[in-house]
């Protein structure tokens, strides 16, 4: 018993990997929550060093207290204060954009019309324009 205590104080991998087992969280649903890959996860299983903020941040995830395995963690790595979020705002214009504009609404078909012609030389001329950039990009390639 002795020795495998030595063995997970040296090993983080086996460490984490013991404890999400026991969590009997999905391997795949904690390497989601942390932001990395399923094989990011268990590569991680296979090193015997990894940062304490890697292993506190799991701990969270997975609501496990590695100061058991790790008893000087919790006197040498302090947690990061979570930035206050700036409010989230509904309002869909960018920074950039003025006071929001009415839509344009025609009086009748004849302008109905000829706004839609406008926009379909507008949109015709864009797809020219992206034409002659594909042509122009496909032929630096080569």
């Amino acid at each position: 018993m002795q020795q495998t205590d030595i063995k997970t104080a040296s090993h983080r991998g086996e460490t984490i990997k013991d404890a999400i087992k026991t969590s009997g969280v999905a391997v795949g649903v904690v390497a989601e929550k942390m932001g990395i890959s399923r094989k990011t996860l268990y590569n991680k299983f296979k090193e015997s060093s990894i940062p304490y903020s890697f292993i506190l941040k799991l701990g969270e995830v997975i609501h496990h207290d590695f100061s058991q395995e790790f008893p000087h963690l919790s006197k040498t790595v302090k947690k990061e204060i979570p930035k206050p979020q700036p409010p989230v705002s509904n309002n869909l214009l960018l920074p950039f954009d003025g006071a929001p504009q009415e839509p344009y609404k025609p009086n009748n078909m004849k302008e109905c019309e000829q706004e839609l012609v406008k926009l379909q030389r507008k949109y015709i001329a864009l797809l020219e324009n992206f034409n002659e950039l594909l042509i122009k990009t496909s032929q630096q390639a080569k």
